[in-house]
């Protein structure tokens, strides 16, 4: 498992447990640095996920509208948690990272066959391929 695959599992695991005990990503993210981060192997998955994580406080508004303009017949807030917190990760990482959106939408796909929804592979790829589109055509 890459360096980058850990982080995102760590940040996505950061970003589900502060969205379901209600705390902020700031923090989620204190709590990333007391518990998590002497586990990763590396200072740059630990800079990595603190990147994510810095990036959707900063950023999450848009984040989310990027999201939200991708559902059709869904609202955010209706999406499983889980679901949601795969989405934010990587529409944060295509939006505000030079990662090629193949390697960003292959690591949310595998996040998804493993902790998603029934249907939650078919459900993110379709929205990461609509923002992926999207923001094509604004360029």
């Amino acid at each position: 498992m890459s360096a980058r695959t850990k982080a995102r599992k760590a940040a996505f695991d950061a970003l589900y447990e502060s969205e379901q005990r209600g705390r902020t990503l700031t923090q989620a993210l204190a709590d990333f640095d007391t518990r998590q981060g002497a586990k990763l192997q590396s200072l740059a998955e630990a800079d990595f996920v603190r990147s994510i994580l810095a990036g959707l406080d900063t950023n999450g508004s848009a984040v989310d509208a990027l999201i939200s303009a991708s559902l059709t017949g869904w609202t955010l807030a209706r999406l499983y948690p889980v679901d949601r917190a795969i989405l934010r990760i990587s529409i944060w990482e295509l939006t505000y990272t030079d990662t090629p959106s193949d390697v960003v939408r292959s690591e949310a796909l595998a996040l998804a066959a493993e902790y998603g929804s029934d249907d939650a592979v078919n459900f993110i790829g379709g929205i990461l391929g609509a923002v992926t589109r999207n923001s094509r055509n604004n360029d």
